[in-house]
C-alpha cells in the first residue's frame, strides 16, 4: 500500500494513526485520536510520529517538527493575506477586510484574538508594549517634572539614584564657582538666555572680550578640543576654528573712537564670539592636564552663553548659531552637573530647529566645494547627535525625516576636503547609517504606538547587513586612531541595543523563568549580546585610554544601559544557559564603574555605594529595577 494512500485512509479514520501504530496501542480512529490527545501529540495525528530515541517520549521531542509546521502555516497565511490585499486594492471604495486591519500573531491566544478585533491598531504592537508610555520623574525639592520615553528607562533609574539623599560619598567633588566676579551686564545676558535683554549689546560684547584668555592659551584649548573630541562629533573644523575664528577675534583692528572711526564693520559677530568661547570651555573640560570639571571651563561657558544672547537666536541666526548651540549642548552633557542634562536635550533640539530655519543644504543657494561639504557633514552630524540624544531620553527629536532635504556627502568629497583636519571617528559611512538605520530605529522606538515585531526584526537584519569600515587598527596603533576604532567597533551593537530593549523586557515579562523560549526570545538574546559587546568595547578602551573616556559622559550612559541589561539577565534569568556568563560580565561592569567614579560623575551616579561591595549587593540593586525602566 502506497504512503499517500495510507495517509488518505488515516485522514478518513479507516486505519489507526501513525503514532498509535508506532506505539502498538489501540486507536479510536478519530482525528485527532484520544490517545494522541492524552499524550499531547494531537498536532501530529494522524500521519506524523514523534522521532524515536532516548528521552524523546514527550511532546518536547516534537518541538522541531512543530516549529517547522508552524512556520509553513504562517508562510501560507501571509501569502493568503497578500493575495487578499491585492484583491482589496482592486476595490478601493470597499472597507478594508478585518484580516488586513489586524496582522496575525502566532503567539496570540484566543482571548487576545477576540480583543484584537475590537482594539484595532492597538493589537499591532504585539503584547504589553502598548503600555510602554515612559516615565515621569518628579523633582522632590522643586516639583519640576522630567519625562523619559520608552527608550529612556535606565536614564530614569540613574537620575533617581542621583538625588542628593542617595548620593554615595566620593572623593570626586564638582566645583561651582561664584559668578559674582563677572560684571552685572554679562550676568544679565547670561541669565536671560535664550532671550535678549533690551539694552545695548556692543558694550557688553567688549566686556566679554576682555575676559578672553591669551592667544597661546586659546589656541591650545582649541587644539585640545579638536584632538580629544573630534572622534565623537564633527562640529567645527580646524580650518574654521584655528585658521579663521581665532585670527578674526584676536587679531582684529583696534576698536573705533570718535577721532578715528572704523573704516569697516567687524568681520565677526556675537555668535562667532560665542562659538569660540564654548570651544574654549569644552577644550578646558577635556584638557587631560587639568582636573575634571575645572573652574576655567565654567568661566568660558558663562561667557559663551552671555555672548550668544547678545543677538537674538530667534531673529539673527546662521550656521554659526547652530554650531554654538550644539557645542553648548555637548558641554552641558559633560559638565558633571545633573541639572545640566535637561539643558543638553533642550539646546540640542534648539540647534535642530534653528538648522531647519537656516536650511542646511548648500546646493539650493549656490554653495560649492569645501564649504558645501562642511555644511552637509555638519548637518548629518547634528542629526546623529539629535537621534542618539532622543534614544537616550526617550523623547522625540526636533528634526524629522520628512523635513530633511540635505544631501549626503560623498566619499570623494571626504577624501578631497579632509586634508589637514583631525581624523574623524565618523565619516560618510555614518551618514548613510543614520539615514538607512538610525532614523528608522528612532522612528520605531520613539513612536507613540509600539512597532510590530516583524518591523523590529526587519530593522535588525538591515543593521547587521550594513558594513561599518572598522580599520585594521587597535589600541596599540595610537590614541586618535584607537578612538576611531572604538567608536566604530560597537556602533551597530549600540543601535541594536536600543532597538531590542523594549522587546527584551517583554520577553522577561512573558516568560520570566525562560525568556529565550518567549515569542520575543530573539530580542532577549540580541539585546544581551549587544550589551556585552558595548561593555567589552568600552572596558577595553577605558583600560587603554582612561583619561579621555572618563571625561565623556555619553560613553558612561551607554555603558550603564548595557550594564542594566546584563544585570537583569543575571538576576532574573538564572536558569537560562546563555553565553557569555552574565554574572562575570556584571562584575566586570561594576569594576569599571568603580574605577570611573573617581573622575566621572555619571559613573559615580550609577553606583549604589562608592566603596567596593560584593556581587550580591549588585544583584539586589538590579533586582529593584522595574522592567519598564530597562
Amino acid at each position: 500500500m502506497s504512503t499517500v494512500r495510507k495517509e488518505s485512509r488515516r485522514q478518513r479514520g479507516e486505519i489507526a494513526c501513525a503514532e498509535c501504530r508506532r506505539l502498538k496501542v489501540k486507536c479510536d480512529r478519530i482525528v485527532p485520536c484520544s490517545t494522541c490527545v492524552k499524550r499531547g501529540t494531537a498536532a501530529l495525528c494522524p500521519n506524523e510520529t514523534i522521532p524515536p530515541g532516548d528521552g524523546q517520549r514527550f511532546v518536547l521531542a516534537a518541538e522541531d517538527h512543530l516549529r517547522r509546521k508552524m512556520t509553513k502555516m504562517e508562510e501560507r497565511m501571509h501569502a493568503l493575506e497578500d493575495a487578499l490585499a491585492i484583491v482589496q486594492a482592486q476595490s478601493p471604495e470597499a472597507d478594508a477586510h478585518p484580516l488586513l486591519k489586524v496582522p496575525f500573531s502566532p503567539d496570540e491566544d484566543e482571548d487576545g484574538a477576540k480583543r484584537a478585533s475590537y482594539e484595532g491598531d492597538d493589537a499591532d504592537g504585539v503584547g504589553g508594549l502598548a503600555n510602554a508610555f515612559g516615565s515621569l520623574h518628579m523633582d522632590s525639592d522643586h516639583g519640576a517634572s522630567r519625562f523619559f520615553g520608552p527608550s529612556g528607562g535606565s536614564e530614569v533609574r540613574e537620575i533617581a539614584e542621583s538625588e542628593p539623599s542617595r548620593q554615595p560619598p566620593s572623593c570626586l567633588r564638582l566645583p561651582n564657582i561664584d559668578p559674582s566676579y563677572l560684571p552685572r551686564p554679562i550676568l544679565l545676558f547670561y541669565s536671560a538666555f535664550p532671550l535678549t535683554p533690551p539694552i545695548p549689546s556692543k558694550p557688553v560684547q567688549a566686556l566679554i572680550e576682555s575676559f578672553l584668555p591669551p592667544l597661546p592659551r586659546a589656541t591650545r584649548l582649541c587644539e585640545t578640543l579638536l584632538a580629544n573630541l573630534t572622534w565623537m562629533f564633527s562640529i567645527v573644523s580646524h580650518r574654521h576654528l584655528v585658521g579663521e575664528l581665532i585670527p578674526a577675534i584676536y587679531l582684529r583692528p583696534p576698536a573705533p573712537t570718535p577721532s578715528a572711526p572704523s573704516a569697516s564693520s567687524p568681520i565677526y559677530g556675537p555668535h562667532d564670539l560665542a562659538l569660540l568661547l564654548i570651544a574654549l570651555a569644552l577644550g578646558a573640560l577635556i584638557d587631560l592636564g587639568e582636573r575634571p570639571y575645572g573652574e576655567e571651563a565654567q568661566h568660558y561657558y558663562r561667557l559663551a552663553r552671555a555672548a550668544l544672547g547678545l543677538e537674538s537666536i530667534l531673529e539673527k541666526r546662521s550656521v554659526t548659531t547652530v554650531k554654538a548651540l550644539h557645542l553648548m549642548s555637548a558641554y552641558c552633557g559633560m559638565s558633571g552637573e545633573e541639572g545640566n542634562l535637561e539643558h543638553c536635550y533642550s539646546l540640542l533640539n534648539m540647534a535642530g530647529e534653528v538648522a531647519l530655519a537656516v536650511n542646511m543644504d548648500p546646493s539650493l543657494w549656490g554653495f560649492a566645494g569645501k564649504e558645501a561639504y562642511e555644511r552637509r557633514t555638519y548637518f548629518w552630524s547634528l542629526l546623529q547627535g539629535t537621534l542618539w540624544q532622543s534614544l537616550i531620553t526617550g523623547r522625540p527629536p526636533a528634526i524629522l525625516e520628512t523635513f530633511i532635504d540635505c544631501r549626503l556627502p560623498t566619499a570623494a568629497d571626504e577624501e578631497a576636503y579632509t586634508h589637514g583636519e583631525v581624523p574623524l571617528g565618523f565619516g560618510v559611512w555614518s551618514y548613510r547609517f543614520t539615514l538607512e538605520c538610525l532614523l528608522p530605529v528612532a522612528k520605531v522606538v520613539l513612536a507613540s504606538h509600539p512597532p510590530t515585531y516583524r518591523v523590529v526584526l526587519d530593522l535588525d537584519r538591515k543593521i547587521r547587513g550594513f558594513h561599518i569600515p572598522v580599520e585594521e587598527e587597535g589600541p596599540s596603533a595610537g590614541g586618535e586612531g584607537s578612538m576611531q576604532v572604538f567608536v566604530r567597533s560597537h556602533y551597530s551593537e549600540l543601535t541594536l541595543l536600543f532597538l531590542h530593549r523594549g522587546f527584551f523586557a517583554q520577553a522577561l515579562t512573558d516568560n520570566p523563568t525562560s525568556p529565550i523560549m518567549s515569542a520575543h526570545g530573539q530580542s532577549f538574546i540580541s539585546a544581551y549580546k549587544a550589551a556585552c559587546a558595548v561593555l567589552d568595547s568600552t572596558r577595553a578602551q577605558y583600560e587603554y585610554d582612561p583619561g579621555i573616556i572618563a571625561r565623556v559622559w555619553r560613553v558612561w550612559s551607554y555603558a550603564f544601559s548595557a550594564s542594566v541589561i546584563i544585570g537583569t539577565v543575571a538576576i532574573r534569568s538564572v536558569n537560562s544557559l546563555i553565553d557569555p556568563d552574565p554574572f562575570k560580565k556584571l562584575e566586570e561592569a561594576c569594576t569599571m564603574f568603580q574605577s570611573g567614579a573617581q573622575t566621572n560623575s555619571r559613573a559615580l551616579r550609577a553606583l549604589v555605594s562608592h566603596t567596593p561591595y560584593p556581587p550580591m549587593r549588585i544583584l539586589v540593586f538590579i533586582a529593584n529595577i522595574d522592567i519598564k525602566h530597562i
